[in-house]
């Protein structure tokens, strides 16, 4: 059977969600599902970790700050790794909590309790996006002269800049790629890159994917794609292991979209449900029928037109309005349903609707921009 992780993506009528309701879960246990050593063997020899705590990392997405949210995965990561003997290094970057790139842990015998105390370390974001450093750090003091062997490394980041948070400078992509393309020039073969995405910047993840590329076997993944101990179990085996004999496959937490015209969702300036609303959300939950799901996120979108603070609390309405629907009626548990809001952030037009004023050409070229993104993190079987 085909495993996946499902993300859907609603475009709503006139303004979408916007504005954070809900806060996912956070800091509550984690049931880690290790994968047996009886099962699997090491893939790689070596695996570090580079984590930006540039300023970008301060900023909130969905209700936490974006460190915190990489200060968990990179915790649930750590339980998940079996403790086989591997060489385990972490190295942070930035000009404010740390200099420019200070090493955290290792690299050392890879320890469970130890790395989590590397990671417990990761108190703070602020400064620039010395990125590049943090490369060449892990490089320099992990992986010159480690000798034969292969290796992982990990880039935990939201893949944008630091004072004016667009989407990876100039300065910032080109000294980073420089060090990845050191790194790989090295190491060749032996090195993949694995960048893990904080939040769901479109540009960050262009720029994240760049940096896979040179290493040639990696992947990018966002954090919302390994938060369950399913997700995670089968990330860590897709990175780190192979499987003895006849092993699991592990689960694909490669996102898979499907995009549904939800305009008929609500009248104009309303937050109550059409009837076609309702169809929308009932065909959606039947099309997930066989998906077990471990959380439900909706991310909105507003264009450019109007007062944010009122598309806000627009919005706002419109998220408990779907969310109390599928509960009610779709039988969906309240406590995994959460709300994010991003406003006219990442607008799918571009540069390409010219004006500002609301005129029927402008509203209908900014359609794209009002929308919903639900992503459901979970695995068809």
């Amino acid at each position: 059977m085909k495993k996946s992780i499902w993300a859907i993506i609603l475009a709503a009528a006139v303004t979408s969600l916007a504005g954070c309701a809900t806060t996912p879960p956070s800091g509550g246990s984690f049931n880690a599902q290790t994968p047996s050593t009886a099962s699997y063997g090491k893939k790689v020899d070596t695996f570090v970790i580079v984590q930006d705590t540039s300023s970008s990392m301060g900023d909130q997405h969905m209700g936490r700050s974006k460190i915190d949210i990489a200060k968990e995965t990179l915790s649930n990561m750590n339980q998940t790794i079996p403790q086989l003997n591997f060489n385990a290094g972490l190295a942070a970057f930035g000009t404010g909590c740390v200099d420019k790139a200070d090493v955290l842990y290792g690299l050392a015998p890879y320890n469970r309790d130890e790395l989590g105390g590397g990671i417990a370390k990761l108190a703070c974001a602020s400064g620039t996006t010395p990125m590049g450093a943090g490369i060449d750090t892990a490089n320099s003091k992990f992986l010159t002269g480690l000798g034969l062997g292969k290796i992982a490394m990990f880039i935990v980041s939201d893949g944008i800049s630091d004072a004016s948070h667009s989407a990876g400078s100039s300065d910032v992509k080109d000294s980073a790629i420089a060090a990845a393309k050191k790194l790989k020039s090295q190491l060749g073969d032996r090195v993949c890159i694995y960048p893990i995405q904080i939040g769901n910047e479109p540009g960050g993840k262009e720029f994240m994917n760049e940096l896979a590329a040179i290493g040639g076997c990696g992947f990018v993944t966002n954090h919302m794609d390994i938060n369950s101990p399913k997700t995670m179990a089968g990330y860590v085996i897709k990175t780190l292991l192979e499987p003895l004999g006849d092993a699991p496959a592990p689960v694909d937490t490669s996102p898979e979209k499907i995009t549904f015209s939800a305009d008929a969702l609500f009248d104009f300036d309303k937050a109550v449900l059409k009837s076609e609303g309702k169809q929308s959300l009932d065909n959606l939950m039947i099309k997930l029928g066989n998906v077990k799901y471990d959380v439900i996120v909706a991310v909105g979108y507003t264009d450019r037109i109007g007062k944010e603070d009122y598309n806000k609390k627009l919005s706002v309405r419109r998220a408990e309005a779907v969310k109390s629907y599928l509960v009610t009626t779709n039988g969906v548990n309240a406590s995994d349903v959460f709300v994010d809001g991003k406003g006219e952030a990442n607008p799918v037009t571009g540069t390409t609707c010219i004006g500002n004023k609301a005129t029927k050409k402008l509203i209908a070229c900014l359609q794209p921009d009002r929308r919903v993104e639900i992503e459901i993190a979970g695995v068809r079987e």
